[in-house]
């Protein structure tokens, strides 16, 4: 999350250098960083660390992280809905949900981490 922040930020800034702080690529980024602000704090406090959906978020990460290096590629949304029924993991959309991106968005965090 600190990395989407801050290349945020960094794209904002630089809109700000070239554009001006009226300028409609200027309010759009700004509106995409407050949506992510409000994004991160709504699920700080929606989501426990002890809620079994927390728990369950963090082991189907883990899965996802260690199944993208033993096989080299990050599974796509019918091998992961398919494993994650087996090891009763979260499913694509649950993850989606939870991380508010889609599954190429999410496939790029994950590849990034790793």
């Amino acid at each position: 999350m600190k990395d989407r922040f801050e290349k945020l930020r960094e794209k904002l800034d630089d809109a700000i250098d070239k554009y001006g702080l009226n300028s409609s690529k200027t309010i759009k980024l700004s509106n995409r960083f407050n949506e992510l602000i409000n994004f991160y704090y709504k699920n700080e406090v929606q989501f426990s660390k002890d809620s079994i959906l927390y728990i369950k978020y963090i082991e189907s990460i883990k899965m996802l992280k260690k199944i993208t290096l033993n096989f080299s590629k990050f599974p796509t949304i019918e091998e992961w809905n398919k494993y994650a029924k087996e090891k009763d993991l979260l499913c694509s959309e649950s993850l989606k949900y939870i991380t508010g991106i889609n599954w190429h968005d999410l496939r790029n965090r994950i590849m990034s981490e790793i």
